[in-house]
């Protein structure tokens, strides 16, 4: 081990250079590049005369023992483009006459335990990693630095000193043996990464009395199931956060919003919280939390000693312990909720008379009664129901503005007939838990997913009104309810991830396309038709067919495939209890080994295309042209398709068969009018036998 010392000012420091470095403070050059046990030095002879000077490091990251900088008379400054500093022993950064610039990692590696760092609030570079096993650091004064890691070593913010930390991201996610000591310091992180400690396995973390804060807006605490002490979401314009693991703190608190809108956060698993959970009041009612799980449909409990809530509305959470059952002030019930005591649901009136938002600052845009005065706590919350009144409010053609993604109950527009009015989403994507119901005079417009998310029967009235937004029905165990026909614009898609659409006897016509996710989900007919007009290749797709099932109810379900294009019906190996109509002069192609009620047309010539060696089930087989225009039934490619019906008779005409295996039981008849294309089996090219008369013998006396 040795001792170096930096002198002649300006210079740069590598691995071969020795021009600035000596064996005493100011003596002469030529000594030897510090190794990893050699501890620098800069001081007041490190520069000439009182100068300021620049030690720019070089080649790969420089190393050393213990790096120190004191009593320096003039500014130095420590640089490098992506290189960065090693070192295996103690750091000091004077308050004054220092600064840093090189943009590489500074590495800690020590293996032996009492090395303090002491930068003074210095900026410590992008990153820097505690990673030596069996190192301990304890810090000198606060720490500023991008990102902070601890792989390997104890990191200590000192007993005495309680230093705080200021970093973009505080990271530990190893199995290495590690400690973290906070003890009665402040963290203030700044990123979205806030807290990483996912993989906690070996690390004892000592929370000591600290506070640790995260301004980010978009904060994820990875928590790694640990104990906290005090833990604040402290943004005031929180968007979509979360906490993941299954903590204890003693206090968690979220900062209420001061721009107006919904932040969001989500939770992955369950909290205990010893001391209070509190969500402060946005600047207004229309300034809102939302906590929920990350899950829809699982619910996420919430152990808390006490607790202090505005503005907040919660999905899928359950409050437990003490301060069970919570309440608070103007709580939205958005479904799946426990240990909540929640405002009765209310009736609202929008009182806005010219065009204006759904949300409003000062003092709002609703009132308790239609035409009353006007009053920021009556904004409407999940369970409520929004009106909007026959006249005047807002007046005739003027459009109101659902202008953040709020969770809004019942919307009923339908006094709005000869007074019209525009209801807008734009881009924004709120969520529906109530009934919709327009008026003859109403215009929707807006480009943001309405999501249904009740969980109980919402009924949804047209009114002949075409829908803009893509629908989303994302209710487990809710419905999502026709009352009349309902139309989305072109373009506009709908996806069913969980629950039922329930076509209650009426046509549901979609702009582009009809999509399943992944979820439990029905799609019921009760007499109904679903309508896919669209020319694409996945007009129909039953993209996750796991939990899909349809139920025909009361009379016959009808999927329509209308597009005068080429289009495809995507059905994932479901049974369909329904007809699969070829509505449309574009050929049709049908994937998957599918089991349907029916098949049949109402377009002819037109062609269905079956997926070479799938095969499609059905009760019935309805399938036929006229003369001049064939229903022509091939493959995809150039292996059959099979076709199975159990028993019967399948009686067509006018069909031009390819590549088709006709099996099940049933009698398979193509009609004296079809045509063999060649690679059949199964088919009778022939009209099917005239069913045998039976019936009753008059005998006469």
């Amino acid at each position: 081990m040795a001792d170096r010392y930096w002198i002649l000012g300006t210079g740069t420091w590598d691995s071969t250079t020795t021009t600035n470095w000596s064996a005493t403070s100011g003596g002469g050059g030529g000594a030897s590049v510090p190794t990893a046990a050699d501890n620098v030095f800069f001081d007041a002879n490190s520069n000439v005369g009182t100068g300021a000077f620049t030690v720019t490091m070089a080649n790969t990251p420089r190393v050393c023992n213990d790096f120190t900088a004191s009593g320096l008379d003039g500014v130095m400054t420590l640089a490098g483009t992506s290189i960065g500093l090693t070192v295996s022993g103690s750091l000091f950064w004077p308050a004054t006459n220092f600064t840093r610039t090189y943009t590489g990692t500074t590495t800690f590696n020590a293996t032996t335990t009492g090395k303090t760092i002491t930068t003074n609030s210095i900026a410590a570079g992008v990153t820097v990693d505690f990673n030596g096993v069996g190192g301990g650091w304890t810090l000198g004064s606060a720490l500023v630095c991008t990102n902070l890691t601890l792989t390997n070593g104890t990191f200590d913010t000192s007993s005495s000193g309680n230093y705080s930390v200021t970093v973009n991201s505080f990271s530990s996610t190893n199995s290495n043996v590690r400690t973290i000591n906070l003890n009665a310091s402040t963290v203030s992180i700044s990123g979205s990464g806030f807290v990483t400690f996912t993989t906690s396995t070996n690390l004892t973390f000592n929370a000591g009395t600290s506070t640790i804060n995260g301004s980010n807006a978009s904060a994820t605490f990875s928590g790694g199931g640990l104990t906290y002490y005090n833990v604040a979401f402290t943004s005031t314009a929180l968007s979509a956060s979360s906490i993941t693991g299954a903590n204890t703190f003693n206090n968690l608190s979220i900062t209420g919003r001061t721009t107006i809108g919904i932040g969001v956060l989500s939770l992955s698993a369950d909290q205990t919280i010893n001391g209070t959970f509190t969500v402060s009041a946005g600047t207004a009612a229309t300034y809102r939390t939302q906590i929920s799980s990350n899950t829809l449909g699982t619910t996420r409990t919430l152990t808390c000693a006490a607790v202090s809530l505005t503005d907040t509305d919660f999905r899928d959470i359950t409050i437990a312990g003490a301060a069970s059952p919570a309440s608070g002030t103007r709580l939205g019930d958005c479904k799946g909720n426990g240990g909540i005591t929640f405002p009765a649901a209310k009736t609202v009136y929008y009182r806005q008379t010219a065009s204006a938002s759904w949300g409003a600052t000062g003092s709002g845009n609703w009132s308790a009664t239609s035409g009353g005065a006007i009053d920021i706590t009556m904004f409407p919350l999940a369970q409520d129901t929004a009106v909007f009144p026959a006249a005047t409010y807002p007046a005739s053609g003027s459009t109101t503005t659902i202008n953040t993604a709020y969770n809004i109950g019942t919307i009923d527009m339908s006094l709005r007939t000869s007074n019209t009015m525009t209801l807008a989403t734009s881009t924004n994507s709120p969520s529906i838990y109530g009934n919709w119901i327009n008026g003859t005079g109403t215009t929707l417009s807006g480009t943001g997913t309405l999501s249904f998310a009740g969980r109980t029967t919402q009924q949804i009235t047209s009114s002949a009104k075409t829908f803009t937004q893509p629908i989303s029905i994302n209710s487990p165990s809710g419905t999502f309810q026709l009352q009349d026909a309902f139309t989305t614009g072109t373009g506009v898609a709908t996806t069913l991830t969980s629950g039922t659409l329930d076509l209650n006897g009426f046509t549901y016509t979609v702009g582009t396309s009809f999509t399943t996710a992944t979820g439990t989900k029905n799609l019921t007919f009760n007499g109904g038709t679903l309508v896919c007009p669209a020319a694409t290749t996945t007009a129909f797709n039953n993209a996750v067919p796991t939990g899909f099932t349809t139920t025909a109810g009361t009379g016959t379900g009808t999927i329509s495939m209308t597009g005068a294009t080429t289009k495809t019906f995507v059905g994932g190996g479901s049974t369909f209890n329904c007809t699969l109509n070829q509505g449309g002069a574009g050929a049709l192609t049908i994937s998957g080994s599918n089991t349907f009620s029916n098949i049949t047309n109402t377009v002819q010539p037109a062609t269905v295309f079956f997926v070479g060696l799938t095969t499609s089930t059905f009760t019935n087989f309805s399938l036929s042209g006229t003369a001049g225009n064939l229903i022509t039934i091939t493959s995809t490619n150039a292996s059959n398709h099979t076709l199975s019906k159990a028993s019967g008779t399948v009686s067509s005409d006018f069909l031009s068969i390819s590549r088709s295996t006709a099996t099940g039981g049933a009698g398979w008849y193509a009609g004296a009018n079809s045509t063999d294309g060649g690679n059949n089996s199964g088919w009778i090219f022939t009209a099917p036998p005239a069913p045998t008369a039976t019936g009753n013998f008059l005998m006469f006396f």
